[in-house]
């Protein structure tokens, strides 16, 4: 499949790097303002015989392109998510996949009147590591709460710090600590638990207007879940999912990289597989195989899933006071 990615910053080297593993993938082109910082892109990555696009028309008008890994700045996912729909490309969103539920929703009507497929790339909820999540949530028997944590210093915040303005601290850019790092034990949550009955947020508001840390309140029927995530300060980031007869402790809640059973006795069973440094790779081979099979969404991560996770986003940060360009 010929894929565009867009974007040349971290996270679209830590994607390519794991989908060159893939046989069923091919990089077509890269999407850059720049040529120069698109070359270098491909140079890096050793893939002289990929395309330099400059902007998202060329990629749309590409007949040869079948699909697009879209990880531009957050504020403009939903323009280009729909022009490539529009051109008839499946579209593997970065999360989150839109600022707000409005944009969601028309990126989502877009796919399916188009037949084409729209994922939103949170990598987490394909890695095998899941699955056996999932499978050990029994152990803990009636689950009674679930804390969430994602808290590491942001090296740009010592940029702000300086008086400099970095995008991952300006609301133009639907940026802020809560769907940068805070989304990332939301989603596993609500994989699990499902959208909650109330959401309560409070946090740090930056003079910028974002949000710098925080914490979400879930409340559920019978169990509880609070997210606790910061750019402004670093934790040791252990999640736990606790029930009547154990808990459930996970280091990195990004990756997963280590899940353990904690009975109340205290025996400690490790439930996890070894870490696989290509971990973006399960994603990638997950959205190529329902792309094949003419699905327009994912049976893991469903339009549902986006549209109960951008919910909560956006009440919580209407009650912490985030606002973006787009809410208006």
């Amino acid at each position: 499949m010929n894929f565009v990615i867009v974007g040349t910053n971290f996270i679209s080297d830590t994607l390519l790097t794991a989908a060159q593993t893939l046989t069923e993938f091919r990089l077509y082109g890269v999407c850059s303002r720049a040529v120069s910082s698109g070359q270098a892109f491909l140079a890096k990555h050793n893939e002289d015989q990929a395309r330099v696009f400059t902007d998202i028309e060329q990629v749309c008008a590409d007949e040869n392109v079948d699909a697009v890994y879209i990880a531009a700045p957050n504020s403009l996912h939903k323009e280009y998510a729909i022009a490539c729909l529009k051109a008839n490309k499946h579209v593997l969103g970065e999360k989150p996949s839109a600022a707000n539920s409005a944009e969601l929703a028309q990126i989502l009507a877009t796919a399916k009147q188009q037949q084409c497929l729209y994922m939103e790339a949170m990598m987490t909820t394909h890695l095998p590591n899941f699955a056996i999540l999932k499978q050990a949530l029994k152990k803990i028997g009636t689950p009674r709460k679930y804390i969430g944590q994602y808290s590491q210093y942001s090296s740009r915040y010592d940029k702000y710090k300086n008086g400099e303005r970095p995008n991952t601290f300006l609301p133009e850019f639907a940026n802020g600590a809560l769907v940068d790092l805070g989304i990332y034990p939301l989603y596993i949550l609500i994989a699990l638990w499902g959208a909650p009955q109330s959401v309560q947020a409070s946090g740090v508001l930056l003079d910028t207007g974002v949000d710098g840390a925080g914490d979400v309140l879930l409340n559920y029927r019978d169990k509880q879940a609070v997210i606790s995530y910061s750019k402004i300060s670093q934790g040791d980031n252990i999640t736990e999912i606790q029930g009547e007869k154990g808990r459930i402790r996970i280091e990195a809640v990004s990756l997963l990289k280590r899940i353990q059973f904690i009975a109340n006795d205290g025996t400690i069973e490790e439930l996890s597989q070894p870490f696989d440094e290509h971990f973006m790779r399960h994603e990638v081979a997950h959205f190529i195989a329902t792309a094949e099979q003419n699905h327009c969404e994912s049976t893991v991560n469903s339009h549902q899933l986006a549209c109960d996770v951008m919910a909560v986003l956006d009440q919580a940060r209407k009650q912490l006071g985030v606002v973006y360009p787009a809410d208006k």
